[in-house]
């Protein structure tokens, strides 16, 4: 049985609960289109991606999204509206990382933003704690699934990716994970991730 060293988690849609349902409906009822055409035009795109690496300030990408959806709202109802996307924790999450905590390393590789990143670094700093360092993509300039992402984790970690455990809530993630050699898990809810540990020999909860 492979003994397993350290464990990357993502945070969104894995250990914190998000959801952009708010966010488009907001923005549909502030621009002139539908909703299917804001989910479209807002994420969808590489301008999108080039802000979750760090290669554009986030009022530029405010100014951006503005133009493109030709929003009819202030500075900040904006800034307000984009982190209305987190959700109260499950409660199991914390006692989980502390007892993973004491076996593990812990780290996390996150795609964000800095707007999204100040607010959650706050809001969840309870569990944060738990973890020696946490890789955002906007700070490190990769996001996954680019390889250099998981390239830069593993080189910090300078652990051998079969040691290592990786967990995200995204099939393409996943996929290079294992293509680098690592053990992957494909995060479902707190249910099946706790019985995937399990499964693998990590007894919690």
């Amino acid at each position: 049985m492979i003994t397993y060293k350290a464990i990357i988690f993502d945070l969104g849609g894995v250990l914190i609960n998000v959801s952009m349902d708010k966010i488009f409906n907001y923005l549909t009822k502030a621009s002139d289109y539908d909703i299917n055409l804001v989910k479209q035009k807002f994420v969808s795109d590489e301008v999108f991606h080039q802000f979750e690496r760090g290669e554009i300030e986030p009022e530029d990408y405010r100014k951006y999204v503005s133009r493109k959806l030709g929003l009819r709202i202030s500075e900040d109802e904006f800034y307000n509206v984009w982190n209305d996307i987190f959700h109260d924790l499950d409660p199991r999450i914390e006692q989980l990382l502390i007892d993973l905590k004491s076996r593990f390393r812990l780290v996390v590789l996150t795609n964000t933003n800095e707007i999204h990143a100040n607010k959650w670094k706050i809001k969840y700093a309870s569990i944060l704690n738990n973890f020696e360092r946490i890789f955002c993509s906007y700070e490190i300039h990769s996001r996954k699934p680019e390889r250099k992402a998981y390239e830069i984790v593993l080189n910090y970690l300078k652990i051998e990716p079969n040691c290592v455990l990786f967990l995200d809530d995204k099939l393409e993630n996943v996929k290079i994970a294992l293509e680098i050699g690592m053990k992957g898990i494909l995060v479902k809810s707190t249910d099946q991730m706790i019985t995937e540990l399990n499964k693998l020999g990590i007894a919690v909860l």
